[in-house]
């Protein structure tokens, strides 16, 4: 078993969407996880190492809006190829990788730094981390053929980063939702509109083109406590540094935590019934199918159901894999008389779009936009706040 320093201090990485990372700092500090460094799409945040199984373990099932959670093992200055080798040569392999795991060098990002040669930094990489990991285990070759262990290198201004993903699977696959579909809204983005509008169980809450159903389920999710990774394994209970107890530990933890006597009225909507049929299995898959309710409805006829305290939050086809953008275009000048409705109510409104001026036909001018930039995707978030 490999061994550890309890009072040694190493940091993990949130990675998420560009635009999200104040709130995922703000879910690692709820998760008593110390937040210290953010960059676009990264959090840092502190990990004892000691405490490596708990504090990894904690990210992965706990957080709703990161995408994925890497370990950095160590950081360097990199201005040439030998520098690089040492470098990655010198970082404690051992943390995470057995006597037969295989490594795969996943990428590598550089900006403003003498080495942008993807190919050859990747090859190089791993042979330097062989020759660590052979002279640890006293191998004289690496076979290779046990368990995957993927690596990510950033270079910055000649200073290289490198980060072990702990995740495997990406998190927002939380396993309620079936692969492919139409237009699906990540479910890690889903989490971070909640947390942009200030939602909580106290709060009516309704989509009314809810597709298959992500903003309801995560927001039911999240009003019984339900930690978005607790029906799933990842990559870190693989690596040498990991015992189960301690990942069982924080399972248990979360999972006392649950709760299923809560009062929440989430609603969802959406006019193709096949959708919504769609949406009914996800829910169930995803154990909260008694807390959200399910109707077919056109959205331009929605109506506000409480006064006061809602928010009506949903994801609007935009125009690119739905329809086209002039499609777009007209659905969204047809949602005015709705927003006029909810507004009288006193609910707060949000739309993510790929439309920049999405109020411009809507007939209402965002008072917060947030520009969210997941993958390829630019998104804009349009709140609306309650009058």
């Amino acid at each position: 078993m490999t061994t550890v320093n309890p009072d040694k201090k190493i940091r993990g990485i949130a990675l998420c969407a560009i635009g999200v990372e104040k709130i995922v700092s703000q879910e690692l500090e709820r998760l008593d996880l110390k937040s210290e460094e953010r960059k676009p799409g990264q959090v840092f945040f502190d990990i004892n190492e000691g405490n490596f199984a708990r504090d990894v373990a904690r990210a992965n099932i706990g957080l709703r809006t990161a995408e994925r959670v890497l370990l950095e093992l160590g950081r360097f200055p990199a201005p040439d190829f030998d520098a690089f080798y040492e470098g990655v040569a010198a970082l404690p392999w051992e943390l995470c990788c057995f006597k037969d795991s295989a490594l795969q060098i996943e990428r590598v990002r550089s900006h403003n730094s003498n080495l942008n040669a993807q190919t050859t930094l990747q090859s190089m990489a791993q042979k330097a981390a062989y020759e660590h990991l052979m002279q640890h285990y006293r191998l004289a070759t690496m076979p290779a053929s046990g368990n995957e262990v993927s690596v990510r290198i950033y270079l910055e201004a000649n200073e290289c980063l490198i980060g072990v993903d702990t995740s495997g699977v990406a998190l927002h696959k939380r396993g309620y939702r079936p692969q492919g579909g139409v237009a699906p809204l990540k479910e890690t983005i889903a989490a971070s509109l909640l947390f942009f509008t200030g939602w909580n169980r106290k709060f009516a809450l309704l989509d009314p083109f809810c597709g298959s159903g992500t903003i309801a389920i995560e927001a039911a999710l999240y009003a019984l406590d339900f930690a978005p990774g607790l029906n799933r394994r990842f990559a870190f209970e693989q690596m040498p540094a990991v015992q189960a107890r301690p990942v069982q530990d924080v399972r248990d933890y979360f999972e006392s935590k649950i709760r299923n006597d809560v009062d929440v009225d989430i609603r969802a909507s959406d006019i193709d019934p096949a959708v919504l049929a769609v949406a009914r299995k996800c829910a169930c898959a995803a154990g909260v199918e008694d807390w959200i309710t399910f109707e077919q409805k056109k959205a331009e006829d929605a109506e506000p159901f409480r006064v006061g305290k809602g928010i009506l939050l949903t994801n609007p086809p935009y125009g690119k894999r739905l329809g086209t953008v002039e499609d777009a275009k007209v659905l969204y000048g047809g949602l005015k008389d709705m927003g006029d409705r909810f507004v009288a109510a006193g609910w707060g409104m949000g739309f993510i779009t790929e439309m920049e001026e999405f109020g411009e036909y809507f007939g209402r001018t965002a008072e917060i936009r947030h520009h969210l930039i997941n993958g390829a995707e630019d998104q804009w978030f349009h709140w609306y706040p309650a009058p």
